[in-house]
């Protein structure tokens, strides 16, 4: 193992710091990328006197050699969603769904969540061509950009209802729906300007949608809608017109629905994914023809189909807890966060005790230098030291690239936005300010910019242009062009006219 060691960039106990670091950024939702592990691994080398290049696949191996480590695809989330979904706010949730509501039947309990999907929006895949390496395959995709939302809203029994389809747009065309659409003639089709949900189509999904098909058999049953705080659902007549009908509302906490939501939870995920590859048979057939809403009505209920299924949507009220009720399946869910008062401590590294000597080591690399050709007991000794100097190298350089990275923002935010320089209009705003208070008649644009201050009595000297003509023997026409300064020095000039 020691010939090994004595082979790699970095000692074990380095490596050893370096997987609890991975480890805890994972858990803090800050995976290190196999770039921002090499430049760790760099500082930690640099900070030690080493300025040799890491080797280009160093961190490949690194993670192979350590079976705690792999490489997976990183899933990017919002940081506020990211940090809002904690045991806090879980345990804060059931409390309420559990002691409020638990009382409330599965099948008079709905989840309802607004999703949406950019109308032209294929997949990339693997696929078969040439293997010339320079030839790239291209895939023709449809060329909409157009953004259409959906309301969705399922039981813990399993059963959908109705869709609700928001279309981008000021009125319903005619020409949008076909004859063979008879199988989904009952889905709820209403226009918004930019494609989402307001006050308004919220309150119509209510009353036209939700309360026809959640009816209870029993008429004294209460009703319980499972969904997030947006403000079309907090709205005083969306309030009102659930208690008249005896339905709850249970919020999801804040930035917590991809956590607790069942429909985020599969359901959704199993629609878009079908929906996009609903596009590409569409762009095999149409030769790249953009996506219309009568094609996308048809794709759109073609996935509905994969994703509506009683399988699914039954595993995603089970995921997240919400039935049966068990808050620790949802305290068990991969990407619930620490609480930020129990957050693990920074790791606390060993001092490095003092080393007598004249030629004192200053890195944890000239330690094991000295301990070379040295009697076994007296290597273990300055093997125990170089172990204390390498924590604190590695402690030292994670600093230093938190710090880099914190003065490169500090930077970008004194920096702020672009803003247009405009001229400044106050000298304007004071000269019609001043005419007015003293009744005068309001200044020219160009006088007012430039400001004026000379005395009656030298204005009425400095005079541009003044003639004098004198008559001379030959007749010439002399004249003269008297003109003074501030200081009123005379500046004559003559013209032969």
């Amino acid at each position: 193992n020691e010939r090994i060691q004595a082979h790699q960039r970095i000692p074990k106990s380095q490596e050893e710091t370096l997987i609890r670091w991975v480890l805890r950024q994972e858990s803090l939702g800050y995976a290190p990328s196999h770039s921002q592990l090499r430049a760790c691994v760099e500082a930690i080398l640099k900070q030690q006197g080493d300025n040799k290049p890491l080797g280009k696949h160093w961190t490949t191996r690194f993670v192979k050699r350590h079976l705690e480590l792999s490489t997976k695809l990183g899933k990017r989330q919002e940081a506020a969603r990211f940090d809002g979904f904690t045991p806090k706010a879980v345990n804060w949730y059931f409390d309420i769904r559990e002691n409020e509501y638990g009382w409330i039947k599965p099948e008079n309990t709905v989840n309802v969540d607004e999703g949406g999907i950019m109308v032209g929006f294929g997949l990339d895949s693997l696929v078969i061509g040439s293997s010339d390496p320079k030839k790239k395959a291209m895939l023709k995709g449809v060329q909409s950009r157009t953004w259409t939302s959906f309301i969705e809203a399922v039981t813990a029994t399993g059963r959908s209802l109705k869709p609700g389809i928001i279309f981008k747009g000021k009125e319903l065309q005619k020409q949008w729906f076909l004859n063979e659409f008879e199988l989904i003639a009952d889905w709820h089709y209403i226009t918004s300007p930019n494609g989402w949900t307001d006050n308004h189509i919220a309150l119509e999904w209510l009353k036209d949608v939700y309360l026809p098909q959640t009816e209870p058999r029993d008429a004294s049953d209460a009703r319980l809608i499972i969904l997030d705080g947006h403000g079309s659902h907090a709205q005083d007549e969306w309030m009102a017109t659930c208690f008249l009908n005896n339905v709850y509302c249970c919020y999801l906490p804040a930035h917590c629905s991809h956590g607790l939501q069942p429909l985020d939870n599969g359901i959704f995920n199993v629609i878009k994914g079908a929906y996009r590859k609903e596009l590409q048979k569409l762009a095999s057939l149409t030769d790249s023809a953009p996506v219309d809403k009568v094609n996308f009505i048809r794709a759109y209920a073609k996935a509905r189909e994969a994703g509506m299924r009683k399988k699914i949507i039954l595993s995603g009220w089970r995921f997240t807890g919400n039935w049966p009720i068990n808050r620790y399946k949802a305290l068990a869910h991969p990407e619930i966060q620490p609480d930020k008062e129990k957050l693990l401590e920074e790791f606390k590294t060993p001092s490095p005790p003092q080393l007598h000597s004249d030629d004192t080591p200053k890195t944890s690399r000239q330690v094991r230098e000295m301990a070379k050709h040295r009697s076994r007991p007296t290597r273990q000794k300055y093997r125990k030291i170089a172990k204390g100097l390498e924590a604190l190298e590695m402690k030292v350089a994670v600093q230093n690239a938190r710090i880099t990275g914190l003065e490169e923002r500090m930077a970008q935010l004194r920096r702020g936005k672009k803003r247009k320089a405009v001229p400044n209009p106050n000298r304007r705003f004071m000269a019609l300010a001043e005419s007015l208070a003293s009744g005068e008649a309001l200044p020219d644009s160009k006088e007012a910019e430039i400001e004026v201050d000379v005395d009656e009595e030298v204005e009425s000297v400095i005079e541009v242009g003044v003639g004098l003509e004198d008559e001379r023997d030959d007749s010439t026409v002399v004249t003269k062009h008297c003109q003074r300064t501030r200081s009123g020095r005379e500046v004559k000039k003559s013209r032969r006219e």
